[in-house]
């Protein structure tokens, strides 16, 4: 059994991925992938619909026409839904923490100060890998909305994020 070599230094760790404090949009990926969950959304919660939408007219090409016009409209409505939520999405990381603005009517902004941060997870689900995206899930401690879900982060973003919202205490308390 031979001895590991001790002399040879250790990589110098990369420096961190510092973020920026101004309001952030989500990046242009995010736009699409929003257009195609919101088209994907709309076509399944309304789809019911084209079954028996077409039951008003006669003939089976007038019906099926119907149902297929139906289901493109959906698809169109819940695409500029996506977009639009896309559009109204603003992101920041200052001292105090990660903020999210969303909305043009009903507005929220929701804070998750650092000190609050349980835990952080990186959510990819195949149409976010497809454009490399991710959501960034922060599961606070003490308040009513137990986790901010933000979806539309790049990949490098995301990571970053989760490592700058890490209480300071949870990076040193792993034994190895």
């Amino acid at each position: 059994m031979t001895e590991p070599d001790l002399s040879t230094p250790l990589p110098a760790p990369e420096p961190p991925v510092t973020l920026p404090a101004e309001w952030q949009p989500l990046p242009d990926a995010a736009r699409t992938v929003s257009g195609i969950v919101g088209a994907i959304s709309a076509v399944v919660m309304g789809g019911g619909a084209a079954f028996l939408l077409p039951l008003v007219v006669d003939g089976w090409p007038a019906r099926i026409g119907l149902a297929l016009l139906w289901l493109a409209v959906l698809a169109l409505i819940g695409t500029a839904w996506g977009r639009a939520r896309w559009r109204r999405t603003r992101w920041r990381l200052d001292e105090r923490g990660l903020q999210v603005r969303r909305g043009l009517v009903w507005q929220s902004e929701t804070l998750v100060p650092r000190t609050r941060v349980q835990h952080l997870d990186l959510e990819r689900g195949p149409i976010e890998r497809r454009f490399g995206l991710a959501t960034l899930v922060a599961h606070t401690a003490g308040t009513r909305m137990h986790a901010l879900r933000q979806s539309g982060f790049v990949d490098a973003d995301a990571v970053a994020l989760r490592d700058a919202l890490l209480p300071e205490a949870a990076r040193h308390d792993d034994p190895l």
